[in-house]
């Protein structure tokens, strides 16, 4: 549980400090050209941040995989929450009190839309007409027991980063 707890106060301070740089979008656009590119650029910083990071954790990944790492998180863009309630949903996490968080006046709608954010996110994608295993690799990231082998393989390294 104490591991758990600074694995995720150190998720909310690393957010705080994220940046991009035009290098760290170049290497982005190389793998997913200006159709997708521009749904990784209507991510928060802090997630394509992320997003990088996952991508060059992965060991030798292909195209598809390499498309995943980089819009597995494209649905939180639709659910915008700021620093401080993404920070109560990190929290919120590794307290176990998520349910809470979605009966909140105000913001709940929010905090459901970021708790589904891979089905959202695997939507934005087949609505941008993306490759359907893509789709579907976002869309399973976060299941108990994802049917793509390549949605296990991210869901390993995503769950570290």
């Amino acid at each position: 549980m104490t591991a758990r707890w600074a694995y995720r106060v150190g998720q909310v301070r690393s957010a705080h400090r994220a940046r991009m740089s035009d290098r760290d979008r170049a290497e982005a656009f190389s793998h997913l050209g200006p159709e997708l590119g521009g749904l990784f650029l209507r991510m928060a910083v802090r997630d394509q941040q992320h997003a990088l990071r996952v991508l060059r954790r992965l060991d030798g990944p292909g195209p598809l995989l390499c498309q995943a790492a980089l819009l597995h998180d494209v649905g939180k863009a639709e659910a915008p929450l700021g620093t401080v309630g993404r920070s109560l949903v990190v929290l919120a996490g590794a307290t176990r009190t998520c349910r809470l968080l979605r009966r909140l006046p105000m913001v709940g709608g929010r905090f459901n839309r970021y708790l589904r954010h891979a089905e959202i996110g695997a939507e934005m994608l087949r609505s941008a007409g993306a490759n359907p295993d893509l789709v579907e690799i976002v869309a399973e990231h976060e299941a108990l027991l994802p049917a793509h082998p390549e949605a296990a393989l991210l869901q390993a390294v995503d769950e570290h980063q």
